[in-house]
């Protein structure tokens, strides 16, 4: 009996007891209650690694944790480096690995179960290199592998004569890619948990130009005749449901790895910002900048479309990943997840038809979006409106003209382009100085963390430039733009990084007395425009730059080809200084003009110079190229601008050249009432950039960076806190000195001989400075590559063009053209070709039309032309003819041939459009169609 009750209770005992692990020894075939022990890669993110806290962690062993729960089998894990894992399994140190690719070695050696996911094997190729597009054009480099992975045995079977660089682990690895000792190595998809060494990586190894080396299957291994365990591996993650796995993998991968990539929900109508297009297309700037961040990630996505609230739920229901970017606020939440605060935007508010006074005390009705996060604030700036909601533009604009309300408050940007689109823009009125900032928010759902991280990776993949670019497309106006006036820095890399922090402090020379580019102050300072230029690079880049006062512009240049000084701004690049330093972009246009007395003739052309004494700064690089071109010119050499304006005055010299920034500044003064400023064509393509000692030639790249983030309003700035003439201080000055002349005139009679005097001086002073500024106004309104008009001057006609033709009651056309094939041209020959051809173009486009009509450089290689008084559509389809008719036959530049063609849209006033701005993004748009189609034709409605 006691026996049976010992039994008995030895089997309750047991029942009780949890379900342990059990498998077999591969020597003793005996079974252990021991936990599985599972080895694992450290470093594999994001599938097996150690988190910060030295914990297991990634989606091989979330799985393996679920698998753990459905059998009821205890499990423990053991990382180490690759090579490592890969040992400890093979001793029989652990029973288990968390999963690895299958290779002819390694099936000699182990059993595997079935694969739990799948990950892709790239080649990652250095941007120095990015045109090597096979497997075989990369046998003369070493590629970086991790010791132990499979990727070697791949990339052989590929390519046998491909030779190997080992490191220990991932990390070092990626090291090594980013302080530039690899051009190629192999690496699994995704990104790193270093988001510092991740950025390094991406600004020299672009997703786009990896290549594929195989999908590979990630499986459980165990050693060599453990089938039973191998059996119940298999056995045990097929109770594991497919949704579990999926959200596994969005966890870790923000999407699941069977789908196409990231669905994306986007908002209608939020022109720029986000829209379809006429194609039937999503388009926008943050369409663009999604678009973007597929390509730095490399991963797909696509668009839904819906409204606001539509788009919200779609996320919340799983219909899409993620929200393109939403409105966000502390009182204003949509239970979603911020992952990123890809834009502000800035509204405004809009009145109907008048310009309201006292608005702080006006009792009004204001329409405003219920999900605007601004309500607040309108509410204080507004105290004494009645606030109404509106969940769309159109319904208040709607409301607008019911009366219902007097105005409304709306992103800038948007309203404008709606407004310009519905012809409706000459009926409201905007207040610039009543502004509201929206920050947008990319949403994903609450548990979407990895999607959320990814996002976020790929984000901070893109460049400042990049952003600033995207927005200048975008947004016309330059005070509605996010990116450009942020204080964000450009990224730099860490090798960048250390680079810049290994100079310490480099120097920079300048001029003490050529105002405006550069100039000492009366306290020993730094001013001008090119100060501005230095600060940008101090506040950019983080360097320290100290400037050095310089007297002689040749000793300067001497200096800086020695080293001992580092950077010299305002220089020109010719070929004999490429010899000796390197060269930033330009930056900053530098044309010339002669300045000669009073009673000399106007110089239109150098040829009038030809056969006088020109007096030249030593130094300069056009000393050179007039002894050169212009041998007849008696060049007499000079140490500064003063003294060259000075020669002029006391005879030594007929005429003295210098940049018409510094000249005109100088003429400022009134000191030098005698002399007269001529522009000369020959000398008006000039351009300014930095000059640098080669010793620190690898800023040069950083430097173009910096010149990149400068846009057009910013170079406005610049030039109005410089360059500026100021004609009524120099008029009221005279003014007064008249006055008193006058007054002494009633004491003495022979004192109005002095008068006389002085008042011829005054009128020859301002006839001088209003010839001045005449030369600056057109170099403000004249695009210094070309000599065409400008966007600036652009409008102004186009302006003038419907108020004329709305009064005569007849057409004009205007003719948006963007060439095709010109970023290949300046990408084989260079800006400087690339600059050359544009000015060709421009000529060709000079013929096509007549006197009457504007033809106008946009910017970039666009162009527009203003075909004034126009008799039918058939005129303007005639004149788009002969363009690309002309443009089919070669340019020959340089020595090279060129090819280049057009896209066309055509836009007819008041047919399409009854507005200037409207006028030109109808033609916009009508060019981008027949880019769409392949260019080189021309499209209009």
């Amino acid at each position: 009996m006691k026996l049976i009750s010992w039994v008995l209770t030895f089997m309750l005992m047991s029942l009780c007891l949890p379900a342990f692990a059990v498998h077999t020894d591969e020597n003793t075939k005996q079974y252990s209650s021991e936990p599985l022990l599972i080895v694992m890669g450290e470093d594999t993110y994001p599938f097996e690694y150690l988190d910060e806290h030295g914990n297991a962690a990634g989606i091989l062993v979330d799985m393996w944790r679920e698998w753990s729960t459905v059998t009821n089998t205890k499990i423990r894990f053991v990382a180490r480096d690759w090579q490592s894992s890969l040992t400890q399994l093979e001793q029989k140190h652990a029973d288990v690995h968390i999963g690895m690719s299958e290779t002819t070695d390694r099936l000699s050696v182990f059993d595997f179960a079935q694969p739990l996911t799948t990950i892709n094997a790239y080649l990652y190729i250095h941007k120095s290199i990015n045109s090597k597009k096979s497997i075989n054009d990369l046998i003369p480099y070493q590629i970086g592998i991790v010791s132990g992975s499979s990727h070697e045995a791949m990339l052989k079977e590929l390519e046998p004569r491909l030779s190997f660089k080992h490191y220990k682990n991932r990390e070092q690895l990626l090291q090594a890619a980013s302080n530039g000792d690899l051009f190629v190595f192999a690496g699994i998809e995704g990104y790193q948990r270093n988001v510092a060494l991740e950025q390094d990586i991406a600004a020299n190894f672009y997703s786009s130009s990896r290549l594929l080396i195989k999908k590979i299957g990630l499986s459980p291994a165990v050693n060599k005749g453990n089938q039973a365990l191998i059996d119940k591996i298999n056995q045990g993650f097929e109770l594991i449901s497919p949704k579990v796995v999926k959200q596994i993998e969005r966890r870790w991968l923000g999407y699941h790895k069977q789908t196409s990539g990231v669905v994306i929900a986007m908002q209608n109508g939020v022109e720029p910002f986000a829209d379809v297009g006429i194609d039937g297309l999503p388009a926008g700037m943050l369409v663009d900048l999604w678009k973007l961040w597929s390509k730095k990630t490399g991963i797909n996505i696509d668009f839904v479309t819906g409204d606001m609230n539509s788009t919200i739920d779609d996320v919340k229901t799983g219909v899409a990943d993620v929200h393109i970017g939403y409105p966000e606020s502390k009182d204003m939440r949509s239970g979603l997840k911020q992952a990123w605060h890809i834009i502000s935007v800035k509204s405004r508010f809009f009145s109907h038809k008048q310009n309201i006074e006292n608005i702080e005390q006006s009792t009004m009705r204001i329409g405003v979006f219920p999900t605007a996060p601004y309500i607040a604030q309108v509410k204080s700036v507004f105290p004494n409106a009645q606030l109404r909601f509106y969940d769309t533009l159109e319904q208040m604009v709607k409301a607008v003209h019911n009366d219902e309300i007097i105005g409304f408050v709306s992103s800038a940007a948007m309203t404008s382009h709606y407004l310009l689109a519905n012809k409706l823009w000459a009926e409201f009125h905007q207040y610039t100085d009543i502004e509201f900032n929206t920050d947008m928010y990319t949403l994903t759902r609450i548990n979407d963390s990895g999607l959320a991280d990814r996002i976020k990776a790929g984000f901070n993949l893109i460049s400042v430039e990049e952003q600033i670019q995207i927005e200048r497309k975008w947004l016309i106006n330059p005070d509605d733009r996010f990116f450009t006036g942020s204080a964000s820095k450009i990224k730099l890399t860490t090798q960048q990084k250390q680079y810049i922090s290994s100079l310490g402090a480099i120097k920079m020379g300048y001029l003490k007395n050529w105002a405006p580019m550069e100039f000492q102050g009366k306290n020993g300072q730094f001013l001008g425009v090119n100060a501005d230029i230095k600060n940008l690079l101090v506040k950019q880049l983080n360097l320290t730059i100290i400037p050095v006062a310089y007297d002689d512009f040749g000793k300067m240049v001497n200096d800086l080809i020695k080293g001992e000084i580092h950077l010299v701004a305002s220089m020109a690049q010719t070929a004999s200084r490429e010899n000796a330093l390197t060269f930033s972009s330009a930056y900053w246009p530098s044309p010339w003009a002669i300045v000669t007395s009073l009673t000399q003739p106007p110089i239109f052309n150098i040829s009038q110079v030809v056969g006088k004494r020109l007096a030249v700064v030593d130094g300069y690089h056009i000393v050179d190229q007039l002894r050169q071109q212009y041998p007849g010119i008696e060049l007499v050499i000079v140490a500064d601008t003063k003294e060259g304006i000075n020669t002029v005055i006391n005879g030594r010299a007929d005429m003295f050249v210098e940049q018409v920034a510094t000249l005109a500044a100088t003429l400022k003064g009134g000191q030098y009432p005698s002399l007269k400023l001529s522009l000369v064509a020959e000398l008006t393509e000039q351009h300014s950039r930095i000059g640098l000692f080669p010793g620190v030639k690898e800023l040069v790249p950083l430097i173009d960076r910096v010149i990149a983030t400068i846009d057009e309003n910013e170079q406005q700035n610049m030039y109005q806190k410089w360059v500026a003439l100021d004609l009524n201080s120099d008029s009221l000055r005279y003014q007064r000195w008249l006055t008193i002349l006058i007054v002494g005139f009633l004491i003495l009679a022979f004192i109005a001989l002095a008068i006389l005097m002085s008042n011829r001086r005054l009128n020859i002073e301002i006839e001088k400075r209003l010839k001045a500024e005449d030369n600056l106004k057109f170099m403000a309104n004249h695009d210094n590559v070309t000599g065409l008009p400008n966007r600036s001057l652009l409008d102004d006609r186009l302006e003038q063009a419907v108020l004329t033709h709305q009064r005569d009651k007849q057409r004009f056309a205007l003719l948006f053209i963007d060439l095709d094939g010109f970023k290949a041209v300046n990408d084989l020959y260079g800006h400087h070709l690339g600059d050359k051809l544009l000015h060709r173009v421009s000529g060709v486009l000079s013929k096509v039309v007549r006197e009457s009509d504007t033809v106008a450089r946009f910017g970039g290689d666009e162009f527009v032309l203003l075909l004034n008084n126009i008799d039918s559509k058939g005129s303007a389809r005639q004149v788009a003819d002969n363009i690309l008719l002309a443009l089919k036959k070669p340019i020959i530049i340089d020595g090279f041939s060129v090819n280049i063609s057009a896209s066309i849209g055509i836009a007819v006033f008041a047919d399409d459009a009854d507005t200037a701005l409207a006028m030109l993004k109808t033609a916009d748009q009508l060019m981008y169609q027949a880019k769409k189609i392949g260019g080189h034709q021309f499209k209009m409605n």
